[in-house]
């Protein structure tokens, strides 16, 4: 796993301690301190099962099909924030689209779909009535691979439920936006980052070796 702090590559090496029950799940607190010595701080998570272990001589969550987990400390999904190419505008919403998670993946929702609709509209120049519309032209111009495409009308789709409140007609209930479907959403964001902002950096780094080089041997640089 990845600390959340300092997003350094780390051994899940966490002391559990039980707390108790309630309304028939079972809770622990899972412990650590990362081990870079350049970050050192600590990482608690909230886990939750349907059984416990009584077999090591003291109680321990157990049954990992039906252990569900919520980071504490610190506050967030503990996602790597945006990479520092992406232009400010965007990664403030990614950014805290990863913050509220936890708390409210309807909230995380909406603000993916809002910096979608933003990277479609000031990256692209497209402006249209919907954002449905400003997706269906952005795939028209081709520029996107497939497995970007292919999943931008799942953010609409989750942060239009986040943000008109949706009803299911067989049970009247409002429809709700899962952990899972809101996490999905940044992984798309991530993708779109790469492509537009990430790469895009990469390739201008390299063009500039290029040129300087081509500059020294006196051979005309490429446009």
């Amino acid at each position: 796993m990845k600390c959340p702090h300092c997003q350094v590559e780390i051994n899940p090496n966490f002391s559990e301690r039980y707390i108790g029950e309630y309304k028939g799940r079972h809770y622990s607190l899972f412990v650590m301190k990362c081990p870079n010595e350049k970050c050192y701080l600590p990482i608690i998570i909230l886990g939750s099962a349907e059984y416990i272990d009584r077999s090591r001589g003291e109680i321990h969550i157990s049954d990992p099909q039906s252990i569900e987990k919520k980071q504490l400390f610190p506050i967030g999904s503990g996602r790597t924030p945006a990479a520092p190419e992406v232009e400010p505008q965007f990664a403030e919403d990614y950014n805290e689209a990863c913050l509220v998670l936890p708390f409210s993946p309807k909230a995380s929702a909406a603000l993916s779909r809002r910096c979608l609709q933003n990277i479609i509209r000031l990256k692209e120049g497209i402006k249209e009535r919907n954002l449905k519309t400003e997706i269906d032209k952005l795939i028209a111009t081709n520029k996107l691979p497939s497995y970007i495409s292919d999943n931008l009308e799942i953010i609409r789709g989750f942060g239009n439920i986040a943000a008109h409140g949706m009803e299911d007609r067989a049970s009247g209930e409002i429809l709700d936006v899962e952990p899972n479907e809101a996490e999905f959403l940044l992984d798309v964001l991530e993708l779109l980052f790469d492509l537009y902002f990430v790469q895009a950096a990469k390739a201008a780094k390299m063009k500039a070796a290029l040129n300087q080089k081509l500059t020294s041997a006196g051979q005309k640089p490429i446009p």
